[in-house]
């Protein structure tokens, strides 16, 4: 039987030569139907068939990668016969294999697991906790006698539940994958079967390493992996004390463990996995680690390490074939004609000093496919014969030109998949030799010296998927052959001379998710065809170039599109008052980008550029627009954009009030609207903005009272406010109460909403008013008689009355 090849990305998979459609419900005619497999096929996006519970005599059930989705019906209860015969052991064991199926629903209580030996409900969407179904737990202790139980890779919450310390039969247990925290259940030390245990976790158990709570009762235990489970404090010191169990595979990397790595691991001479990377562990490593005769992977990278490694160290690792020290203080110091007594295939030599040149006994190594070897020291020149899929020489003081990655006998032309070059000194321009690397995913030649024009023939590079050849000085337009590379999905082209337009070429990318084209002399309008064909784009960087023209309302189709960058072009027009609908920016859960650990974007953020890298790139929602001849007011739809941390409007020819929905934004964390001509108040919902840490308001026609409280109180600075002599109010010198004089900058509005010009008026007519009605009075009084007798006689009778009250009042008193 021929199967079809599946192909995986964001939005699923993809296979060729697979079933798909309908199942015919006319399977059920076969009666007598034991064994059944619709694995790895693509039924995308419809659910299981109830019908499959009808298949009474059915023993064997596999819909695993076959892209089934939504709740497993319930139906597939009455499948209480189903077995897998296992000529291996010639026992019969009974399966029920729904791995990624697809499913989403909670485990549902209506299957009859007391048969099931193995059950795999792995690589699904699986809620809850993992033993929250009643027939499973009505199984448990009693007739279920499971011996593998595959939960990994689901969406499970909770505790490790302490009614699996009853399966005593078990022998591999998987809760890898999920969301689990807690503690683990010493009970676990019951299953005496248990051979393989993998609790590696997305979240955080809690605690130190359960040695030798458990684990030391758990004698037939081979694999042990607890990676990324949040696990603090030392490694026990009693883990070396486990020599009698046949411990082979342990996995303690990407937890919180700190100290000394124990010497006593020396002891467990079976393992031939040590894997205790990107921890917080410090000190040398252990001499009696190196007896370890049968170890094949040893991983310790991204820890605090130190000491001088020599050849004496390698010595009796006859069997290593994965050796990773990188990110450590370590260095490594061997004579020029030492031959290892290893044939290694993968090597982490990254951040410890190896260099100034490349280690002669790497060329012994013939069966090498990774090599890491960024941050070396190394200032030589790069070896003809290097054969390698994955080769990472970046951040170090290579010069010259590139060379050709062959020696005339032994091509790598076939071979090499992963190249990094980045943040060398090379010089020259990019050879066409490289468009042989016929297998090459990812190119980075980035932060370099290199000049001259792309060569066209990389187009040819089918297989590409991220091209990165920012910060050098190519120069030219941008070769419309790049429009081939249909798998791409990262192009960074920024920093360099490039001119002219964008080739239309370039919308053929329709994988494409980040185009950073920023830091060049490019001068084209923005072409509706980014916005109509790139609909996966999620980072899109056109900043400081020349393009000219209104931003086009085709990039409101953009729904993925977390980071917008216009910034310092010529940009004309309105702000499109779409923008809303770029859900990526409205909801929080659209982070699917793919990024690998080296990618990079720079960004305005806090008034200067930020550099993002992976882990925090995946999360960053942006958009800036500044220093473009942009007018009009800022739209309301921008305010829906609700998980927007960055808003950079600065240096634009903006007019209109600030939104009174800014306080909507309250993720932002960055917001300039310096240098426009805003006008009216502040509103007061910009205190309601809790992650705001930098503010710019600066040289508008702003005016009243500056709003208070919450965070704004923490942004002191009075630059933020400057060139607004209409508002009043800290942290600004002026305070509102004697700051009711007209401005020059525009209209202040106050509390019942009238505008400066109306009490500008009031102000200019009541000093001349009363001056009026005084002299008139005086004028009077002094011209007319009988005026001047009737005024005072009036004033005299009224003082006398007065006297007359208060002496009573006086006796009334006494």
């Amino acid at each position: 039987m021929q199967y079809g090849a599946i192909f995986y990305d964001d939005d699923g998979y993809h296979c060729t030569n697979c079933l798909g459609g309908q199942l015919n419900p006319s399977l059920v005619n076969l009666t007598n139907l034991r064994y059944l497999d619709l694995s790895s096929n693509n039924f995308l996006g419809i659910q299981v068939p109830a019908f499959l519970g009808l298949l009474k005599n059915l023993r064997y059930l596999n819909l695993s990668s076959a892209g089934f989705d939504g709740e497993i019906p319930c139906h597939l209860g009455n499948l209480s016969h189903l077995r897998y015969l296992d000529l291996g052991d010639s026992n019969e064991v009974e399966v029920l294999d729904m791995r990624n199926a697809s499913i989403s629903d909670a485990i549902p209580s209506w299957f009859h697991y007391d048969n099931i030996m193995s059950l795999d409900l792995s690589s699904n969407s699986l809620t809850g906790n993992p033993l929250e179904f009643k027939q499973l737990k009505h199984s448990l202790g009693q007739t279920w006698v499971v011996h593998a139980l595959f939960l990994n890779d689901n969406r499970f919450t909770g505790t490790i539940p302490e009614d699996l310390c009853k399966l005593e039969n078990l022998s591999y247990l998987d809760l890898s994958n999920n969301h689990l925290s807690g503690r683990v259940p010493p009970c676990l030390g019951n299953l005496r079967e248990l051979g393989i245990l993998n609790l590696a976790n997305y979240s955080s158990l809690s605690g130190q390493i359960p040695i030798p709570t458990f684990l030391g009762l758990l004698k037939n235990l081979r694999y042990l992996n607890l990676s990324g489970a949040g696990f603090h404090g030392e490694i026990p010191h009693h883990l070396g004390n486990l020599s009698h169990l046949h411990l082979t595979y342990l996995d303690l990397s990407e937890n919180i463990l700190q100290g000394p790595i124990p010497s006593k691991i020396g002891q467990l001479s079976k393992l031939t996995n040590l894997l205790l990377s990107s921890n917080k562990l410090n000190g040398t490593i252990p001499t009696n680690l190196w007896q370890l005769t049968k170890l094949q992977d040893f991983d310790v990278r991204n820890n605090s390490l130190t000491g001088v490694l020599s050849e004496d160290h390698f010595a009796k690792l006859r069997e290593l074939k994965s050796l990773d020290l990188t990110g450590n203080s370590l260095a490594l110091n061997v004579s020029s004609s030492w031959i290892p007594p290893f044939q290694l295939q993968e090597i982490g030599m990254g951040s410890i000093i190896v260099g100034p040149r490349f280690p002669a006994w790497l060329r012994t190594q013939n069966e090498v496919e990774v090599l890491n070897m960024q941050n070396a020291s190394i200032s030589d020149a790069i070896p003809n014969w290097f054969r390698v899929l994955y080769l990472d020489l970046s951040h170090n003081f290579l010069t010259g030109h590139i060379p050709q990655l062959e020696d005339g006998q032994t091509s790598v032309v076939h071979m090499l998949g992963f190249l990094f070059l980045n943040d060398n000194r090379f010089t020259g321009t990019i050879p066409e030799d490289l468009c042989k690397l016929e297998n090459l995913s990812f190119l980075d030649l980035s932060n370099n010296l290199l000049s001259g024009r792309v060569p066209l023939c990389l187009g040819n590079l089918r297989d590409l998927w991220i091209l990165d050849l920012a910060n050098n000085t190519l120069s030219g337009q941008i070769p419309s052959s790049l429009g081939n590379l249909w798998q791409l999905y990262a192009l960074h082209l920024n920093g360099n001379k490039f001119v002219g337009k964008l080739p239309a070429s370039m919308q053929h990318l329709r994988n494409l998710e980040a185009l950073d084209l920023g830091d060049n002399g490019l001068k084209d309008i923005i072409p509706a065809w980014i916005g109509e064909r790139l609909s996966n784009l999620r980072f899109l960087r056109f900043q400081s170039n020349n393009f000219h023209g209104p931003i086009s309302d085709t990039l409101c189709q953009l729904s993925h599109l977390q980071v917008l960058n216009l910034a310092h072009n010529n940009l004309t027009g309105f702000i499109p008052h779409c923008f809303n609908n770029i859900s990526a920016m409205v909801s929080a859960f659209d982070i699917g980008y793919g990024i690998y650990g080296q990618e990079s974007l720079q960004d305005i953020k806090g008034g200067r550029e930020f550099e993002y890298y992976a882990s925090s790139l995946r999360l960053l929602k942006s958009v800036s627009l500044s220093a473009n001849n942009l007018v009009g007011e800022i739209p309301d739809g921008i305010m829906e954009l609700v998980q927007l941390q960055v808003l950079n409007l600065s240096h634009n020819h903006l007019t209109g009030r600030i939104p009174d929905k800014i306080g909507n934004l309250k993720q932002l964390e960055t917001l300039d609207l310096s240098m426009n001509a805003l006008f009216g108040a502040i509103p007061k919902s910009l205190s309601d903005l809790y992650s705001l840490n930098f503010l710019n308001l600066s040289h508008n026609k702003l005016s009243g009272p500056i709003p208070s409280g919450n965070q704004l109180q923490t942004l002191t600075n009075p630059s933020i406010y400057e060139g607004n002599s209409g508002l009043c109010g800290k942290p600004l010198p002026n305070n509102c109460w004697e700051h009711k004089l007209p401005t020059k900058n525009g209209p202040i509005d106050d509390d019942e909403g009238h505008s400066e010009s109306d009490w500008s008026w009031f102000y200019a007519g009541t000093g001349p008013g009363f001056a009026v009605g005084l002299l008139g009075v005086l004028g009077i009084l002094l011209f007319k008689k009988s005026w001047r007798y009737a005024y005072f006689k009036y004033i005299e009778s009224a003082c006398d009355k007065i006297w007359v009250k208060t002496t009573r009042l006086r006796r009334n008193f006494h």
